[in-house]
């Protein structure tokens, strides 16, 4: 299996998706727009999606607010990420959205105060599903290619299923111990590679607005 995408991000946001407002436990915030679309496919993002940040100055951890967001993803499926709110600062969604519907504070004793939402510097490619069933051994080839500009990335795997999800679990659980080094919070051109098993792996970006390359070759698929 060969894959190559590309994947950037444009400059973070704090509100794009909400204008600050005050906010009541259970009511959707007035977004920008009906749909407000975060991340576009182009030459330069074939692997789209990105993070969802809340800004808040109210004590939403103190007051146990969970933030519930709603959108799509990459494939065009509507997803929901559900996530604490943090006291006086800012907290990202676990999951990349394409697209957000709504944005809801739920759960708290309190509404909130002064809250934006908009897009963080972080966003991640689809997980790739890997044929860990396949023949022995399981060796994943990885080569990001930093084409312009700069950005900060990681090579991230993980263990579950990301199509099928055990009950209890969110979203897959990303790790990078087993990723070659050189790929973990790398800011240049790098190669290297995944020995270990596992069920997926994908490409995060944590800062910057440049253009990435990634290239993926598994090997012991027959």
């Amino acid at each position: 299996m060969r894959t190559v995408f590309t994947k950037s991000l444009s400059a973070a946001s704090a509100n794009s998706i909400a204008a600050s407002q005050s906010g009541t436990i259970g009511t959707p915030l007035t977004l920008t727009a009906g749909v407000v679309t975060i991340d576009t496919a182009s030459a330069t993002n074939s692997a789209i999606g990105r993070r969802v940040l809340v800004t808040t100055t109210s004590a939403d951890a103190t007051n146990g607010v969970v933030w519930v967001v709603v959108g799509t993803n990459a494939g065009g499926a509507v997803v929901t990420d559900s996530f604490n709110g943090v006291n006086a600062g800012t907290v990202g969604s676990n999951l990349d959205f394409v697209t957000v519907t709504s944005v809801t504070p739920t759960a708290g004793s309190a509404g909130t105060t002064a809250t934006q939402v908009g897009t963080s510097a972080n966003g991640s490619s689809p997980w790739l599903a890997l044929n860990w069933r396949g023949a022995p051994p399981l060796n994943v080839g990885i080569a990001v290619e930093l084409v312009s500009g700069s950005a900060t990335y990681s090579i991230e795997y993980t263990y579950d299923d990301p199509n099928l999800l055990q009950a209890g679990v969110a979203f897959p659980l990303p790790f990078t111990s087993l990723v070659t080094v050189a790929l973990v919070a790398a800011s240049s051109t790098k190669d290297g590679n995944l020995l270990s098993p596992a069920v997926a792996i994908r490409l995060t970006i944590s800062a910057g607005t440049g253009v990435l390359r990634c290239r993926i070759v598994e090997a012991g698929t027959g």
